[in-house]
């Protein structure tokens, strides 16, 4: 099947699907831009459609675009000529490292975190009020560890009860270095970028860690998290 007029209804709707978050979730599915993404996307079961402005022999099945079409869609600079229909994916099983993300709005700082999640053990993430997963951003910020993550939605302190320990992030809490992790079962909460983590989890956490540092007195939550995943999973 070939594609060449912008005006086609299949492309106006590749177009919502790119730009709409209300259009991703009644449709329960997302678009991939790339070819490293749309393999990754192929490789875990989440594959829908291919787009390509040429033939494909890994994805025989690819609906053939032109250019034009592919720039229409997406707001990458220069696309590499391929997209793909995703579905979503949910599933309520629980990891022993979870990461919660507090009110993250930077598209950059989620996929960041993403690919740190899926580096450091953390196979279970839960977003509150954030910046939409499925936004094209965050999904290219991600490099397809989206793609190894099971998201679900759930209050973290509930996490206690069945077994976890809520650790909570600030300024002033206890020392990274002198932390001892003494349980299997943790759950990591990242706060928004201008206000941190809400005061209702911090009173509520079994402990707040803090990154010891020297000049300076934050550090991006991005880089942030990185680190203190890296670490909880080291000890």
């Amino acid at each position: 099947m070939k594609i060449s007029s912008k005006d086609n209804p299949l492309v106006k709707y590749l177009v919502r699907l790119y730009q709409n978050k209300k259009e991703r979730d009644e449709s329960n599915k997302f678009i991939v831009e790339g070819y490293n993404l749309v393999e990754e996307a192929k490789k875990n079961g989440f594959l829908d459609k291919v787009f390509s402005i040429r033939e494909e022999v890994d994805y025989p099945d690819a609906i053939i675009v032109t250019s034009d079409i592919i720039k229409k869609i997406t707001d990458t600079v220069t696309p590499e000529g391929i997209i793909a229909i995703c579905n979503k994916k949910t599933s309520l099983n629980l990891g022993n490292n979870v990461l919660y993300l507090d009110r993250l709005q930077d598209p950059g700082n989620i996929g960041t975190l993403l690919r740190s999640a899926v580096s450091f053990g953390y196979d279970t993430v839960i977003l509150d009020e954030c910046t939409d997963l499925y936004n094209p951003k965050v999904i290219r910020a991600s490099q397809g560890a989206i793609f190894y993550l099971n998201f679900i939605d759930l209050n973290p302190i509930k996490l206690r009860e069945k077994g976890y320990k809520i650790i909570g992030t600030e300024m002033f809490g206890e020392s990274l270095n002198t932390f001892i992790k003494d349980f299997d079962k943790h759950v990591l909460i990242l706060g928004n970028e201008g206000h941190g983590v809400r005061k209702e989890y911090l009173s509520s956490s079994d402990i707040n860690l803090t990154i010891p540092m020297k000049n300076i007195e934050s550090l991006n939550v991005g880089v942030a998290g990185s680190i203190l995943m890296y670490e909880l999973s080291k000890k």
